[in-house]
């Protein structure tokens, strides 16, 4: 309940916590955890995170300067469309994580996942999502242990 009373009092600031909602709220929120299952501890490799973090910021960075380079555009070069993408990663963490840093990533969004195949919403249907995809699919692969797979050798990456 800590935590919600926290995130609450950043949120809304100090004066707010005593507001009978936020008093429900906080209550609320403190007892849905406690009856909520725990969840599988997530199977990361820590050195992976740097450069998947590194690879987020270029992409971010790249990826808004081509949103502004276009909006400012007087011919407004847009292609908008979907676009489907079948991932390769495990249900859980893996491909939450991937679903969530494609809607972050500036010109695209996942609209719905069907199993492991994403549609996605794009501003340039003929933009090389693809790729950039991959790319991502497989910096998010490395920050995680697979439980589909086995390991081969003792640094624990996978086939």
């Amino acid at each position: 309940m800590a935590a919600a009373a926290m995130l609450w009092w950043i949120l809304a600031g100090s004066g707010a916590l005593l507001e009978p909602l936020a008093l429900l709220a906080i209550l609320l929120a403190g007892v849905t955890s406690l009856l909520l299952p725990a969840g599988r501890p997530l199977p990361l490799r820590l050195r992976a995170l740097p450069g998947l973090l590194g690879f987020f910021l270029r992409s971010s960075f790249l990826g808004g300067l081509d949103v502004a380079r276009r909006a400012l555009d007087p011919r407004l070069p847009i292609d908008p469309g979907f676009v489907t993408y079948r991932a390769d990663l495990a249900h859980g963490p893996p491909l939450t994580l991937f679903m969530a840093v494609i809607s972050l990533l500036p010109g695209t969004l996942s609209v719905r996942l069907e199993g492991r195949l994403l549609t996605l919403h794009v501003l340039d249907r003929h933009a090389d999502t693809r790729a950039a995809l991959s790319t991502l699919e497989r910096r998010i692969r490395a920050a995680f242990r697979d439980p589909r797979h086995r390991r081969n050798d003792t640094n624990g990456e996978t086939p």
